[in-house]
């Protein structure tokens, strides 16, 4: 595997035929172009087993004694090719699981969790996928050790949280027509219920009235926000306001209050903050009317003040006050045409300095590394094929630094570095 900085100049690269197998090619093969000033390090890019488009769930990424390890769910809208495969540190194969052609689709396998989700005190991959099953992988050899049937498939990623009185975690998954599970740590179900939908991304779970007890926060596709008590049962609902279609969420703290926040963004481009103790509207703003995403919810700038940010499908990042939902910076990513996915960034410490820096992706498949106290582009990569979901942003090799992982519509991911 070769490691080389992307180069200083803009460079259009020559398209690649897809591969008999899972590897990685180098930068010059993988059909796209790069922006660079010195910051960013292309450190490889996976080749899947074929040109795939519309991939849209993020891959789940850990550093475990010394191993790393990057999890992707495959996608095939062409329902041929759907899997979850698991590559080392080099963007290299470890093992593959495949998904029946007959239940192959875009949506086949969620977003992946890597955890020790039974407690056995070894790690696994946990997602949802096509065949109306959560199942669980061992990380090392994609042994399965688990299988429950859902209602639907997932879209998010499965969460492990310790959310019962008993000792262990328990695992959590809501799937795309509403079924909402709480697994023990021995598989056994300890509740379900079902609602309308469950199609937002991402559920949570947090002490969101400060009770003391966790909840766990779920939102629908209708526009509805959803909070169950650790039991499965309902703390409260409510519909959001002018939000008829909603597809992220995300939680926070953001004032002096000790409820946790939630945030929902909609396709018609609607920001809406709500209280966790009593799902009051803190604020709601309108960014676009061609739609909203929202993920990254933290003190970006260090002022000690936290923020939202929020991409737009005009092109645009926001940065918001979490208290209040004033505009602290807008930023333009792209104006390129027929930008039909934004998706949100991701904040992360990539420098290794203490202070995060925001990741910020657009559909016209351009990464960028965002200043969050001034919304300045310092850093950017491209390749002329779509991002379609968030970049991970995570520590995969122990070095202090987080790193950048981003699929792409063809299923290719990439691994960057970044140093101020």
């Amino acid at each position: 595997m070769r490691l080389r900085t992307v180069m200083a100049a803009l460079v259009v690269f020559a398209g690649l035929a897809g591969a008999a197998a899972f590897g990685v090619v180098g930068p010059s093969d993988t059909g796209g172009n790069s922006v660079d000033n010195g910051t960013l390090t292309e450190l490889w890019v996976s080749d899947p087993p074929a040109m795939l488009e519309s991939n849209h769930h993020t891959p789940a990424v850990a550093a475990i004694d010394g191993e790393s390890f990057v999890a992707v769910p495959i996608n095939s809208r062409q329902g041929e090719t759907c899997l979850l495969t698991v590559l080392n540190g080099s963007g290299e194969q470890r093992w593959q699981q495949s998904i029946a052609s007959e239940a192959c689709t875009i949506h086949s396998v969620s977003d992946p969790t890597i955890a020790d989700f039974d407690g056995d005190g070894d790690h696994e991959v946990i997602a949802a996928t096509s065949t109306k099953d959560l199942v669980a992988y061992d990380l090392q050899t994609g042994r399965e050790e688990f299988r429950h049937r859902l209602t639907s498939y997932g879209y998010s990623k499965p969460l492990i949280a310790d959310i019962l009185p008993a000792d262990g975690n328990e695992t959590i998954v809501a799937d795309l027509l509403g079924g909402v599970f709480a697994f023990r740590q021995n598989g056994t179900l300890a509740w379900r219920e079902k609602f309308a939908d469950a199609q937002v991304r991402q559920p949570a779970v947090a002490d969101f009235d400060a009770d003391n007890d966790p909840e766990i926060a779920i939102g629908q596709l209708s526009g509805k926000a959803t909070v169950l008590e650790r039991n499965g049962s309902v703390a409260w609902q409510r519909n959001l306001p002018n939000a008829t279609t909603t597809k992220w969420m995300t939680t926070g703290q953001a004032d002096s209050d000790a409820a946790t926040e939630l945030v929902f963004a909609s396709f018609f481009g609607e920001v809406t903050m709500l209280d966790g103790e009593n799902s009051s509207v803190e604020w709601q703003r309108n960014v676009s009317a061609r739609g909203a995403t929202v993920k990254a919810f933290g003190d970006g700038d260090s002022d000690g003040d936290p923020e939202v940010y929020a991409a737009a499908r005009d092109g645009t990042l926001r940065s918001f006050t979490a208290s209040n939902g004033s505009v602290e910076w807008k930023t333009t990513l792209t104006t390129e045409e027929g930008v039909y996915v934004m998706a949100p960034p991701s904040m992360g410490d990539l420098d290794g300095n203490g202070d995060p820096e925001l990741v910020a992706v657009t559909g016209t498949g351009l990464i960028a590394v965002v200043d969050p106290e001034t919304g300045e582009i310092v850093d950017s990569y491209k390749r002329d094929v779509p991002i379609n979901t968030f970049p991970r942003v995570a520590d995969f090799d122990n070095d202090g630094r987080e790193e950048i992982f981003v699929i792409y519509g063809d299923a290719r991911v990439v691994a960057l570095s970044y140093a101020a």
